[in-house]
């Protein structure tokens, strides 16, 4: 671990954070693989009339926007900020931080995280009542969930590689 102040705190931290992300990462992987059973396919209004006719249906919708909304949080708020942190590098602004990942190889495309975090609040704080564009918004964070995916796995491995999880073994 490094010697200076305060970093093997950081670390210690960062680790508390990943696992608790890992469990929102499989919960949301979850609920994505119910909504959308064929990966590749695309939400119809059909379907989203027929989701919503039903209290599974609706359950569903509001479990895939809100554990969506908690691992995108939950990367961009939380994950980065503290692996930031615990790597002895300055921390800032989501769009700070988000430059920083990129310059380090563990996201692309910031301006992609900031679509994300925008079609999150579109899915979490708006009420969408077309069934077409409720059907394309979620297609798209289905889509952009793979992006998650890849993001927080980054970020875990070079944690790993930098400082492994000592309370795993690792």
């Amino acid at each position: 671990m490094n010697d200076e102040p305060g970093i093997g705190e950081a670390q210690a931290r960062f680790w508390l954070v990943a696992r608790r992300l890992e469990r929102e990462v499989a919960s949301l992987r979850d609920v994505d693989e119910r909504l959308f059973p064929v990966p590749e396919t695309r939400m119809t209004p059909k379907e989203i009339g027929d989701l919503i006719a039903i209290p599974e249906g609706r359950d569903r919708l509001e479990a895939f926007a809100a554990r969506f909304s908690r691992v995108q949080d939950g990367i961009v708020d939380k994950l980065l900020p503290s692996f930031l942190a615990a790597s002895g590098e300055r921390t800032g602004s989501v769009l700070d931080n988000l430059r920083r990942a990129e310059r380090l190889d563990l996201l692309e495309a910031p301006e992609r995280w900031l679509a994300m975090r925008a079609l999150r609040n579109r899915l979490v704080h708006e009420y969408v009542e077309d069934p077409a564009e409720l059907a394309a918004a979620l297609t798209r964070a289905h889509e952009m969930t793979r992006v998650l995916f890849a993001g927080a796995n980054a970020i875990r491995s070079s944690a790993f590689r930098s400082f492994p999880d000592e309370a795993s073994g690792g």
